[in-house]
């Protein structure tokens, strides 16, 4: 095989690299924009090294109606679903509320809510709703309804990774099946990595043909070498950089799953492989991945029809697959130092419609778990009789969570808050 050089390999092997690692835009300003101070451009350091936040999605607009039910207005509830309202009987007690309680497909959430470690943030959403997808996942990514010049269409938790987080790991934000835009800005670290039907990373390594032995170690060989010819082309150094990058966290995760050792049974679930993999990334100390952020999807919320079918089993794989991750992380002495946020872009409409579920809505909830969260309940409960256009309104904004979320687990003052999030929009008070 002939000699391979570094620039070659930027031209010709980059493409090979399928760790899921993003190329950043470059956008120089965008820190002057967030009016970050020369100081605050080189923190690198992070602010709660030893706290970890793994972000669930419930993408297609979870009903909250039938995961926290309004018993305090239940007949009303009722009324309004027919077709899909869950027997008074069967809804569990939660808080030991007679106004509220929790969906019987989420039983296995019920120990950790019971315990004081499960909050429900109420009637959360933003001004002037979209009832697109796109749109309302957008506001959620960004933390911004209004897509501001401050948050230039990065991703909040990509704003927060590029002033706080470590630029110098590659794994300082992962997504767990892809990288969500809500990780992304320029300067943040982030990568994107698959599980498979164990809980280990998929296709996260570098490709080389496999009919030439010696091809992937001298690829690797000849990527790593440093050339000062190219210094003064920011791109082609920053592929280089990132293909490094790809490498050596390659490396780490692969060491990081083969050390793993547990106990504990996930359900056999897309969704519980991926928090399997986010507990054998997140209970390694040989290597110390070092990730902060974990984010992770679950699809199928859509439920205009056969909801009262659908939405159960998924609560069922949510709340299962929840459960067997927080089990890990006790077993391996990590649940002081995991918190969990589960939300969705948009709630339901109140009443369910012919096809035996619900059409697209305004107002949902935010859920938090973890050993340091205060349970309970935050903010207002729904008022049925209160309704937009058929829709709950909203009573708190969504950023209220990020912000706590940012000063109360990451650490951050208020104004880092708000230098985030372009404004203050409360501390709940949720977390310890």
């Amino acid at each position: 095989m002939s000699k391979t050089t570094r620039r070659d390999f930027i031209k010709t092997g980059a493409g090979a690299v399928s760790s899921g690692v993003m190329l950043p835009v470059i956008q120089p300003g965008w820190r002057q924009a967030m009016g970050a101070t020369v100081v605050e451009q080189l923190r690198d350091e992070l602010v709660a090294n030893d706290r970890i936040l793994v972000i669930v999605e419930l993408a297609g607009g979870n009903d909250p109606l039938n995961t926290i039910v309004p018993l305090q207005q239940y007949d009303i509830y009722a009324s309004f679903r027919s077709r899909i309202a869950i027997p008074k009987d069967q809804v569990l007690p939660l808080y030991g509320s007679t106004t509220m309680g929790l969906s019987p497909n989420l039983s296995a959430l019920k120990p950790l809510a019971d315990a004081g470690k499960m909050a429900v943030v109420q009637m959360c959403h933003y001004p002037n709703p979209n009832l697109s997808h796109d749109g309302s996942r957008t506001v959620y990514y960004l933390g911004d309804p209004a897509g501001t010049s401050a948050t230039a269409q990065l991703g909040w938790i990509g704003r927060h990774a590029a002033l706080f987080g470590n630029r110098n790991n590659a794994l300082d934000t992962v997504g767990i099946g892809g990288v969500s835009r809500t990780l992304y800005a320029p300067g943040a670290k982030v990568a994107g990595i698959s599980a498979d039907a164990n809980g280990n990373a998929s296709g996260y390594s570098f490709q080389t043909d496999t009919r030439y032995a010696g091809d992937r170690n001298n690829k690797i060989a000849a990527a790593r070498v440093m050339d000062a010819a190219l210094a003064t082309l920011p791109y082609q150094e920053l592929v280089e950089s990132t293909t490094i990058d790809a490498f050596d966290s390659a490396d780490q995760v692969a060491a990081a799953t083969a050390a793993y050792q547990s106990s504990i049974t996930y359900p056999a679930t897309a969704f519980a492989n991926g928090l399997k993999l986010i507990a054998k990334l997140a209970s390694s100390t040989t290597p110390n991945l070092g990730t902060r952020v974990y984010y992770i999807t679950q699809g199928g919320y859509d439920t205009h029809a056969d909801q009262i079918n659908d939405q159960p089993a998924l609560h069922r794989t949510l709340a299962e697959g929840l459960k067997a991750f927080y089990d890990d992380l006790v077993a391996h002495n990590l649940a002081d130092k995991t918190l969990m946020m589960v939300w969705s872009e948009f709630g339901r409409r109140v009443a369910d419609n012919a096809s035996d579920g619900t059409d697209h809505g305004q107002a949902n909830n935010i859920y938090l778990l973890g050993n340091r969260v205060k349970g309970g309940v935050y903010g207002s409960n729904p008022n049925l009789t209160n309704l937009q256009n058929g829709n709950l309104p909203a009573s708190q904004d969504f950023r209220a969570t990020y912000q706590t979320i940012i000063e109360s687990w990451f650490g951050n003052s208020q104004g880092e808050a708000a230098q985030i999030l372009g404004g203050s929009f409360g501390n709940l008070g949720c977390l310890m």
